[in-house]
């Protein structure tokens, strides 16, 4: 290193400023770590390692020594009113707010150009830009209960309880709809030659040829209300009120199951990069099993189990249970951490960024939870939430609610 004092203050000063903001940063909220791409670090380190430096330099004068001593306690003096500044840094949220009248069940869902679509109880169908705006509406004939499925050829599909499935471009026009047999819970899945597979509350899993509208099914002995997953080995799990999972070949033959003693209901499995399958079932157990449905793991909340489990970007698996808690797990189905909120936890939770997931609650509250289960905001939904809220590209997240409310909400930072 030059020993030119200019050298060493310029140095120390370039430092010292990007030790504040990787500090200040540290202190906000993943919202902005993730526009800086800067990463958590103790403010100290340039500061010791500056300390360490000048004490140990005997090439350096008195005077000199003395001014740099004295930009060491200035900018100590800094970070710390830094520091005291930015914990009291909070997430404020803007949102665009609609109040419909019907209770929102099925999540969200956004096309490749990040429009927004949701059914309602009310029997209407929404179809919004990716600002909140309101482009069309439809009228089915029933209520709707599922959530849309963006498919390979831009179209959106969504059952209903009138029993017919609809399929929409982007901006609500109706292109087909189909009546396979029975009303549709959950979402459909697509599989690789554009056949969808779903499930039915008379107890038929369906893969339904959308060109010659031809169809195989599977019966079951209680409605589908699992939502299904197409498998990485081509494989379709899903879950079943009969207290199964089943894994089927692409020609709904089936090939495994997995038996609960609970109600799957909802609850999407996620795989894991071994191949394991993970889900939740009302016997309030998290399960983990492997491709020909053995079991890996399980672990036991206090609750009944409906959300979907996700995986994080640090292979962490989350997933909300009745009893109120968000439970974090290993892969190896190892309890790392739990966050508590004050009621039942329907909905699954949804990844904002790589630091950042949120999370609905029947208390009202989106909670915007840290990978390591820290709470860094909630926004008040004013309504309990039962559907998965979803992220746009923009981070806008968009939530609705059991008492008609859709919410598109931006966060933003300020001190």
């Amino acid at each position: 290193m030059s020993h030119d004092p200019k050298y060493i203050f310029n140095q120390s000063f370039k430092e010292s400023k990007v030790i504040i903001i990787q500090y200040s940063t540290a202190s906000m909220q993943p919202f902005l770590i993730e526009k800086l791409n800067l990463d958590r670090i103790k403010s100290r380190i340039v500061v010791s390692k500056f300390y360490s430096y000048i004490s140990g330099n005997q090439n350096l004068t008195t005077e000199l020594m003395k001014r740099l001593f004295l930009f060491v306690l200035v900018f100590n003096f800094i970070s710390i009113v830094c520091e005291a500044q930015l914990k009291n840094t909070t997430i404020n949220f803007t949102s665009t707010s609609y109040n419909f009248d019907g209770a929102f069940y099925g999540t969200p869902a956004k096309a490749n150009n990040d429009n927004v679509i949701i059914g309602s109880q009310n029997k209407n169908i929404y179809f919004f830009t990716k600002k909140g705006e309101l482009i069309s509406m439809f009228e089915a004939e029933k209520p709707i209960h599922s959530t849309a499925k963006l498919l390979s050829n831009n179209l959106l599909a969504l059952g209903c309880f009138d029993k017919n499935i609809y399929f929409f471009k982007e901006n609500g026009e109706l292109v087909k709809q189909i009546q396979p047999g029975g009303k549709t819970f959950p979402e459909v899945e697509e599989l690789p030659d554009g056949r969808i597979f779903f499930g039915t509350n008379k107890g038929r899993f369906v893969i339904y040829n959308l060109e010659d509208d031809s169809q195989i099914e599977f019966k079951d002995k209680k409605l589908v209300h699992g939502a299904p997953l197409l498998l990485s080995n081509g494989n379709i799990a899903v879950g079943s009120s009969y207290k199964r999972m089943y894994i089927f070949s692409d020609n709904c033959e089936l090939k495994y199951v997995f038996k609960t003693k609970g109600w799957i209901m909802h609850s999407k499995p996620v795989e894991l990069e071994n191949g394991n399958i993970v889900f939740g079932s009302y016997d309030k157990h998290i399960y983990c099993i492997n491709s020909k449905a053995e079991l890996v793991w399980k672990y036991k909340t206090k609750g009944r189990i409906h959300a979907s489990p996700i995986q994080l970007s640090n292979g962490t698996i989350i997933c909300g249970s009745f009893d109120g808690n968000v439970y974090f797990l290993s892969p190896n189905g190892e309890l790392l951490n739990t966050y508590e909120t004050k009621r039942k936890i329907i909905a699954s939770a949804t990844i904002v960024n790589d630091s950042t997931f949120a999370v609905g609650g029947i208390d009202k509250q989106l909670y915007f939870l840290s990978n390591e289960a820290e709470l860094i905001s909630k926004f008040d939904a004013k309504g309990s939430i039962f559907s998965t809220p979803i992220v746009l590209s923009d981070e806008t997240v968009v939530c609705a609610t059991m008492n008609g409310k859709i919410h598109f909400i931006k966060p933003s930072i300020y001190f």
